[in-house]
């Protein structure tokens, strides 16, 4: 068979592994060399068809990255490569990692989590409205604050009772960011450092902008490979989505969250206890999004600004897990493929959100 004819049937196979349901087995009994041979086949041309710049993959078995992959650029016009240490704007990944930081505040003692966040320093979530003085740091986690997230409403309103329903809200944990730097007299970024960065060995990572990252970030894209232009960095640290990490440095934040995750009592088995329902087959706990997978329930998560697409996904019992980061505004496109044939498994949330 020529080297044309053996192109073409790759990229056919490919084309229509595209459109395999993404139900189905968990791929921990895959040789790993297999994974990675069926990734290099088909990344490429899903990149193709959705105008994907770059990304990263990490899987993790028994809690240990078994794989890494990277694929494209980091920057086109630098031809700079993604590599596994390319620093990457998490979005809302941002948000497991902050709460972590408050369930570990509330296990030392520092914060009641059923407590009004009100009755610690006087602040409102939503001025002038009674409401707000119900608001507690469990509601937040879970989103049912019943204030909606900035891209539904750019300053913070009740669109419902506090705790009475799920309501994805970057406004509450930008208000709980304010209340634990009040009680703790420390900035974010230094009660992550303490609490999760330095003891996981996480040092690529920040809720704020670094100089060292420069030359190392990623560059992000829009529709046609056109670059987004970068107003600002954050110079100050937002719990709802100015985290900058690496591949490296969030697979160690998952392998810590798998290997805690079934200790009870344990900040990661407190994050992923579902609190509220959201959809079929999703639910949310403290920080982590929930969803009922086979054969047994898993955690995710998702980040998206900018043309930066990430998603998560582990499962505590069987000790595995694919953390995807990828530059490129239609990378969604791919990602659940991506991830299916890369760990198996199926993915509620995808049909949610």
């Amino acid at each position: 068979m020529s080297n044309r004819i053996k192109f073409i049937v790759v990229v056919m196979l490919a084309t229509l592994c595209i459109s395999c349901n993404r139900d189905g087995p968990l791929l921990v009994e895959t040789p790993i060399g297999k994974v990675s041979e069926k990734l290099s086949q088909i990344s490429p041309v899903l990149m193709d068809k959705n105008d994907v710049v770059g990304f990263s993959l990490g899987l993790v078995r028994d809690n240990e990255v078994v794989l890494v992959k990277t694929f494209g650029y980091a920057d086109l016009e630098e031809e700079r490569k993604i590599t596994r240490e390319t620093v990457f704007k998490a979005a809302s990944l941002g948000k497991p990692v902050f709460a972590y930081v408050v369930l570990a505040l509330s296990k030392q003692g520092k914060i009641d989590l059923d407590k009004p966040l009100y009755e610690y320093d006087g602040s409102l979530l939503v001025e002038n409205d009674p409401r707000s003085k119900e608001i507690t740091a469990r509601m937040v986690l879970s989103h049912t604050t019943g204030v909606p997230n900035y891209g539904k409403e750019p300053e913070p309103i009740f669109w419902g009772n506090p705790g009475e329903q799920f309501e994805y809200s970057g406004h509450g944990f930008m208000y709980l960011q304010h209340v634990i730097e009040s009680i703790t007299n420390k900035g974010l970024d230094q009660l992550a450092s303490e609490l999760v960065f330095t003891p996981l060995g996480m040092d690529s990572s920040s809720f704020s902008w670094r100089e060292s990252y420069r030359g190392v970030i990623s560059s992000s894209y829009q529709l046609d490979k056109e670059k987004h232009k970068v107003k600002h960095e954050w110079h100050e640290p937002y719990s709802a989505w100015s985290l900058y990490t690496t591949l490296d440095d969030y697979s160690k934040f998952i392998i810590h969250t798998l290997n805690t995750s079934t200790t009870p009592g344990s900040v990661a088995a407190i994050s992923i206890k579902p609190e509220v329902a959201v959809a079929k087959g999703v639910e949310w706990g403290l920080g982590w999004g929930l969803q009922t997978t086979e054969p047994n329930p898993s955690f995710w998560h998702w980040g998206s600004m900018e043309g930066f697409r990430n998603y998560v996904v582990g499962y505590p019992k069987e000790r595995t897990a694919v953390i995807v980061f990828a530059n490129s505004r239609k990378s969604f496109k791919m990602v659940d493929t991506i991830m299916a044939k890369s760990l198996g498994g199926s993915y509620p949330s995808y049909d949610w959100f």
